[in-house]
Parts: structure tokens; C-alpha cells; sequence
């Protein structure tokens, strides 16, 4: 791997995440920041509807087709949007609107300081986004890729083999389609649907650049960790909150904060497509909170068109990532759409308020969301069979770890606890976003649920939606507090700055800056981030999977193997990864798997092909010329899984063509079939 090979990934994968969508955030006028938070979401939507028309029409998968259909979308979008601004101008009165309307209002972090005039500017504003973009950004693409041990690390985890080779299964079949995806590991005509957006966007980033599925999707997972999601932070308190240019920055900054997300979902499982859901997450709570009519009047606040526009966009590709998404927009939308109607219901009847807000739509619409989400619930929620994930806090450990933070299975970490809690309490007292701390109390109660609720039907009908994992339910704690400690730093630093003055502009920026870094460092260098550390280097710097040499060997391997051959490989032992690496077809692409008898039988003894003939004839049908024989270790403790594999060499029934260290490359050696034939 050099320089080139990456930028090429990079820029690639910036095409991939961008292009698609930008038409349409283009077409919708966002401001810059919003455009590019919304981007993304777009153009994941993009890329799955193209994936599924290309499916049915024939159309290979290419790039083209999501930014064909982008531009199509954004086309037509901005023809509508002109319309609808034509209109809306001529039925305009002359007269100003009441109440400010027709004058762009600031954030009421923007009139009261630490602002000053530089940080009114385009300029100030940029510079406050890019800062925490750097630093919080930066810290964790440093401590991944430290934790990782490479660009071009292999993750030694179960999920990693499927989702490596479901994306050589797009690129060799050219359809992207999720049913493609989910046709991997069964027989033809069984094929069903999987949740597909994440190998769609890799296998687009890996047909675009040329380079190895392995790099493409590491680059992709480090872009959506060290931008889209400090980006998505970010432009939630632009257009959601009272925050000014300081509360920006200090959400930016404060991305990595906790290792619940987005480190511990860049390892655990490893649940990539449910990572990829997660890091858009921002983009729900600007759009409910929108929708509840907590925004803030601004210029950054989304009109009514923009909202109508972005709120499905946002949940289908939340959606379309991974499904579990819907559930962690529940959590977090329910409380913000309770909350704002209880706002507008006080405000209804409070004495001397004019003019007086609408209760009843969003009353309305608050009840049919709480209904439906709880049937959707309970009926889309995955069987109890599959609820395996046990807890492992007390009650009282429990409430500890969420409220500092702290990863699964980590240590509480009290002071950043008590700074969670302080800023908590002068989000809610002291600030006009206090609706904040509603997202961040459920997403709170949940990682508390997950953690210590013992095992039974309670634990089931509360967290079955996520398999009772407590890595996936803790992460969105992560998306509710990073706002709640950015407004709360910017507020405390503004009354300071009534105090000293000096603090104003530049120098504000600059201690707002410290500060953040202050509580990220906490994060960072808490027990809990450290035994996350370990966990983390443990899933990507281990052999369990994929030895080096065994990975060298695989990158050898088209040397030797023919394009067309087949070989036996054991999923569990990471000889499967074959396919996505050697971009050879392999006899087992999966752990799980549905197949024909012939291959059973070729797992559990190709090693007799010289002795059986019904094992030598299945090898011919087969078109099984070559076997891996990676030793009997195998991943979460298991042993010599496929015993045809094992002793295949001693057996006379292969022979050794390519060997690095242990790992061994065999030939089949010809064999007589049931007919009496010679095989090949």
C-alpha cells in the first residue's frame, strides 16, 4: 500500500458520499454546513435506489447510476423549489412580518457573546467548524488508526468475513442489489434481503479507485468516524440549538468523547452497516427537532419545504443502513416530539402570549408517532432466539457507566460523570435548548436498561430490538450528550465572558476550544477508553482471523489460481476471505451458509477424494481445484470446523503449490470418480 493507493481510496470514497446527494442539498438552498451533513444521508439513498433499479432493468453497477439519479432528483427538485419560492414571494406582504420574521435572526449565541465581530463573519464561522472538525475529528482517526495498526488492517471479528465478501459478491455479480447481498450465503431462488447500503457505497469507492476491498472499506469507515459524524454534530447545533460559533466547535471537538461511538462500533461484531446508521444519527434529531418546532428562529432553521424534503431522505437511508437505525430514532425522536408539544402546550394557555402556536397538529402527530412506534416495536423487533447478549453491570454500576460515558463492560469514570451532569443541569436551567436533555435522559435509560436488566422477557421486550447487545444501545448516548456538553460549555464560558470581557471574539474561541479539549481528554484518558483501547486492538491487531502470513499468502494467490478455479476454504479460520481479497470464487463465502449436499460433502472430507469417488466426482461438479489449508485454529475458540481441510496434504488427495509460514495453497490431485474416470 502507498500514498497513492490511499488518495486514490479517498478521493474515491468523497465522490461516493457526495456526489450523488449534492444535487439535491443543493436544490434545497441548506446553508453550507447543513448541505454538507445532508449530503451524505442523500447519497446513501441515492446509491441504494439505484442499486435496486439497476436490479431490475439489467443496468450493470456502476458509479453512474446513483449520480445519475442524483442529478435527475436534484433536477427536479430544483425546478419545484424555484416554483414554490416564486410563489411564496408573490403572495408576500410588503409590510415586514411581525415578530422579526422578515429580518434573519441570530443564534442567541450569536448576539450574546463569546462572538465578537470576527466570529459573525463567514470567515469566524468557518474557521470555529474547521477547528472542530481538526481536533475532534482528527483525535479519532489518530486513535483509530493507532488502535487499528494500519490502514490496511484486517478486522479479526465473525462479521468482517460476510461483509468483506459480500462486497466482492457486488463487484463480481455487478448488481448492488441488497437481495444480491443477501443471496451470498444461500441457494439460488433463496435469495432474501439484507441491509446492503454499507457494501453498496465500499464496492462503489472500490470500483471507482481500483484498489483492494480491505483498504476501500477501512477508508470509508474512518471517513464516516472522523468527518461525517463530527460534521453531523456540528450542524445539529448550528440549526438546532442556541449555540453560536463557540458550541459548534465544541461539539466538533468533542466527537470522540466517549469510546461508545464512534470507536466501539469500528470493532465490535464488527456491525459495520449499524455503524454506518449511527454516524447519520445527528440528522434525526435535526429533523424532529425541527419538526417539534424547537429550532430556534435563525438563519440556519430548515423551512417548512426543506424539512418536508430531508425528513424522509434522513430516515430511509438511516433505514436503509441498517433497520436497528429506526429503533435509535425512537429513543431519541419520541422524547424530542413529548417535550415539544408539552412546550407548545404551555405555551397555548399561558396568559399573555400572542400570537398563540398550534397545538393540536403536532399533539396529534406526537400520539400517531408513539402508537406506531410501539407497535413497530414490538412486531419488527427480532426473535427472542436471537436476544443472546447478557448484562453485565449492576444496577447501580450501570447508572454510573452511562452517565460517564463509559464503553460496554468498561469502569465508571466519576469526574467526567459529574461534568455530564453539571452540564446537563445548565443545559436544562439555564439555556433556551434545555429540550436537549430530553434525547440524552432516554438514550441514558436505555444503555442503563441494556447494561443491568437481568435476562427474561423484560430484557427482551426493552432491548430485543438490538439483540440485547449493549454495544449497540450504549452508542447512542453518544449522540444525545456531545450536544448537551457543547451548549453547556458555551453558555458557562458566555457568563464568564460578562465578567471578563477580554473573553469576547477570538480569545473565546480559543478558551472555548481549551475547554473542550479539557473534557475530551477526560474521555480519552478514562479507565473506561482504556479497556475499550484494549478490546479494540484485541478485534483488529490479533491473528485470530487472519495471520500475516496467511494474508500474504492470499495476496500470492492469483498468481497461481486461475480465475475460473474454485477453492475450499473454512470461513472460520479466515481462509473464506479469499474471495475478498484474492478475488477468487471460494467453495464457503460465510460461516452461515445454505449449499447443496456435494459441498457439505467436500467439507467434511476432500481429503479422501483419492479413496471415495462420490467425494472426487463432487470436486469435479464442483470445479474444486484448489484448497487452504490455514491450520486448525479457528476464531471464538472453535477447532478444525471442516474436517475435510485438515490433513488434506498428508492425505495424497492435494498438493502444496504456494506456502508462507503454516499457511499452505493446495492443488487437487487427480482422482477417480463413481464411473471409474480420472478426474481432470
Amino acid at each position: 500500500m502507498d500514498v497513492l493507493s490511499v488518495l486514490m481510496t479517498l478521493g474515491a470514497a468523497v465522490l461516493v458520499l457526495g456526489a450523488p446527494g449534492l444535487p439535491t442539498a443543493l436544490a434545497l438552498r441548506l446553508r453550507p454546513l447543513t448541505t454538507i451533513a445532508a449530503t451524505v444521508p442523500t447519497s446513501l439513498l441515492m446509491v441504494a435506489v439505484s442499486a435496486e433499479i439497476g436490479h431490475v432493468l439489467g443496468i450493470p453497477w456502476s458509479f453512474a447510476s446513483p449520480l445519475v439519479l442524483g442529478l435527475l432528483v436534484g433536477g427536479v427538485l430544483a425546478v419545484l423549489m424555484r416554483r414554490r419560492a416564486s410563489a411564496t414571494a408573490r403572495a408576500a406582504e410588503p409590510a415586514a412580518a411581525p415578530d422579526g420574521a422578515g429580518v434573519l435572526q441570530q443564534h442567541e449565541g450569536d448576539r450574546t457573546a463569546p462572538a465578537g465581530r470576527f466570529l459573525a463573519t463567514a470567515r469566524g464561522r468557518a474557521i470555529a467548524v474547521l477547528t472542530g472538525l481538526l481536533l475532534g475529528g482528527g483525535c479519532v482517526l489518530v486513535r483509530a488508526l493507532t488502535m487499528m495498526g494500519g490502514l490496511n488492517a484486517v478486522n479479526q471479528t465473525y462479521d468482517n468475513v460476510f461483509h468483506l465478501n459480500a462486497v466482492r459478491h457486488i463487484l463480481r455479480n455487478a448488481d448492488g442489489s441488497a437481495w444480491v447481498v443477501g443471496g451470498l450465503t444461500t441457494l439460488p431462488g433463496n435469495e432474501g434481503y439484507y441491509p446492503a447500503a454499507w457494501h453498496q457505497l465500499v464496492s462503489l469507492v472500490v470500483q471507482l479507485s481500483g484498489q483492494e476491498i480491505v483498504l476501500g472499506s477501512n477508508v470509508v469507515m474512518l471517513l464516516l468516524a472522523a468527518v461525517v459524524w463530527p460534521v453531523g454534530l456540528m450542524a445539529l447545533m448550528r440549526t438546532c440549538t442556541t449555540a453560536g460559533p463557540v458550541g459548534w466547535m465544541a461539539a466538533g471537538t468533542l466527537a470522540g468523547v466517549t469510546g461508545a461511538f464512534p470507536l466501539s462500533l469500528m470493532y465490535w461484531g464488527i456491525v459495520l452497516p449499524y455503524f454506518l446508521s449511527m454516524s447519520l444519527m445527528p440528522l434525526i434529531v435535526i429533523m424532529v427537532g425541527h419538526l417539534a418546532g424547537l429550532a430556534p428562529r435563525s438563519a440556519q432553521r430548515l423551512s417548512g419545504g426543506q424539512v418536508a424534503v430531508l425528513l424522509p431522505v434522513v430516515c430511509a437511508a438511516i433505514a436503509l443502513a441498517h433497520p436497528q437505525g429506526v429503533f435509535v430514532g425512537m429513543v431519541l425522536g419520541l422524547p424530542i416530539l413529548v417535550w415539544g408539544t408539552a412546550a407548545r402546550a404551555r405555551d397555548r394557555w399561558a396568559p399573555g402570549l400572542a400570537p398563540r402556536p398550534r397545538l393540536w397538529p403536532l399533539a396529534t402527530l406526537t400520539a400517531v408517532a408513539l402508537i406506531g412506534s410501539a407497535a413497530a416495536w414490538v412486531e419488527l423487533r427480532p426473535s427472542q432466539s436471537s436476544a443472546v447478549w447478557k448484562p453485565n453491570a449492576s444496577l447501580k454500576e450501570a447508572i454510573g457507566q452511562a452517565i460517564s460515558l463509559a464503553p460496554n463492560h468498561t469502569p465508571t469514570f466519576l469526574p467526567l460523570g459529574l461534568v455530564m451532569l453539571l452540564c446537563a443541569a445548565v443545559v436544562l436551567l439555564l439555556t433556551r435548548s434545555r429540550w436537549l436533555v430530553a434525547p440524552w435522559l432516554a438514550a441514558t435509560a436505555m444503555s442503563i436498561i441494556t447494561r443491568s436488566t437481568p435476562e427474561g422477557d423484560l430484557r427482551y421486550l426493552l432491548t430485543g430490538n438490538w439483540y440485547t447487545d449493549n454495544n449497540r444501545t450504549t452508542a447512542i448516548i453518544a449522540v444525545a450528550a456531545i450536544p448537551v456538553l457543547a451548549l453547556a460549555i458555551e453558555h458557562l464560558l458566555r457568563l464568564a465572558s460578562r465578567r471578563f470581557p477580554q473573553l469576547d471574539g477570538v480569545p473565546g474561541l480559543v478558551a472555548g476550544a481549551l475547554i473542550a479539549v479539557l473534557v475530551l481528554a477526560m474521555g480519552v484518558l478514562s479507565p473506561g477508553s482504556r479497556v475499550n483501547q484494549s478490546y479494540f486492538e484485541t478485534e483488529w491487531q490479533t491473528s485470530g482471523l487472519l495471520s500475516a502470513d496467511e494474508r500474504e499468502l492470499l495476496e500470492r494467490l492469483p498468481e497461481v489460481v486461475p480465475e475460473g478455479a474454485v477453492i475450499a476454504t473454512n470461513a472460520w479460520n479466515g481462509s473464506s476471505l479469499a474471495y475478498a481479497i484474492s478475488d477468487r470464487q471460494v467453495l464457503n463465502t460465510y460461516m452461515g451458509f445454505q449449499a447443496e449436499p456435494e459441498v457439505h460433502l467436500l467439507n467434511a472430507e476432500l481429503d479422501d477424494a483419492q479413496e471415495k469417488p462420490e467425494v472426487c466426482d463432487a470436486a469435479e461438479e464442483l470445479n474444486v481445484e484448489y484448497a487452504l489449508d490455514f491450520g486448525p485454529q479457528e476464531i471464538h475458540g472453535r477447532t478444525a470446523t471442516y474436517t475435510g481441510l485438515n490433513e488434506i496434504s498428508e492425505t495424497g488427495a492435494a498438493e502444496v503449490v504456494l506456502q508462507v509460514g503454516e499457511a499452505k495453497l493446495l492443488r487437487m490431485l487427480p482422482c477417480r470418480g463413481t464411473d471409474g474416470s480420472m478426474s481432470r
